[in-house]
């Protein structure tokens, strides 16, 4: 049911903002597609570990993508491109960290990301923003995907009823998002 709810409000979101806002929706929609995909429940070991990659690219660039709109819609240009550039070399370069180095990094990358969009909606006074961008960074940041680590203490686990919590946010953040990013353009178009 959780799966469901991610779905809708990624997919949502995604149509929603993709005239204006490309890259949240392409964050949106592959929040989207890797909930969908986590509908089936395939035997094959290969298709289930693809399942999980997409699912945590999902997390780790969702929240980024929308952070880039609010940098670029922000004038913040040089901003946005480190972020993104960072980000996808972080996704791309994952599979050679240490499991403890990919926890340090998930986390760095997520209060980068979330660093940024609570400034520009801080000086924006965009209050949906900003809970759109804690709820969409708050499973990277609580409890980010580890393979075996040394950090155990530190990171909740990502199954059960916890796993559910955080689809149930990311939807919401997702639904904030949107309304956030729509006001903060409808304010700039005001402000010209």
């Amino acid at each position: 049911m959780t799966l469901m709810i991610l779905s809708v409000s990624s997919l949502h979101a995604a149509y929603r903002l993709f005239k204006d806002h490309r890259a949240s929706s392409l964050g949106f929609l592959l929040i989207g597609c890797s909930s969908v995909l986590s509908f089936f429940s395939p035997s094959n070991q290969v298709i289930m570990s693809l399942q999980n990659d997409l699912e945590w690219a999902g997390e780790s660039l969702g929240p980024v993508l929308s952070t880039f709109d609010f940098l670029w819609l922000s004038d913040d240009h040089i901003t946005a491109r480190v972020l993104l550039i960072g980000s996808t070399f972080f996704v791309m370069l994952s599979d050679w960290l240490s499991p403890d180095g990919l926890v340090i990094m998930s986390r760095c990358l997520a209060f980068s990301t979330l660093s940024c969009s609570l400034t520009v909606c801080a000086f924006a006074e965009n209050t949906a923003g900003a809970v759109g961008s804690v709820a969409l960074s708050l499973p990277l940041l609580v409890s980010p995907r580890s393979r075996s680590s040394s950090l155990g203490p530190l990171v909740l686990p990502t199954e059960g009823p916890l796993s559910w919590i955080f689809k149930v946010i990311m939807a919401l953040g997702c639904w904030t998002t949107r309304k956030g990013l729509i006001k903060y353009l409808v304010d700039l178009k005001g402000w010209d």
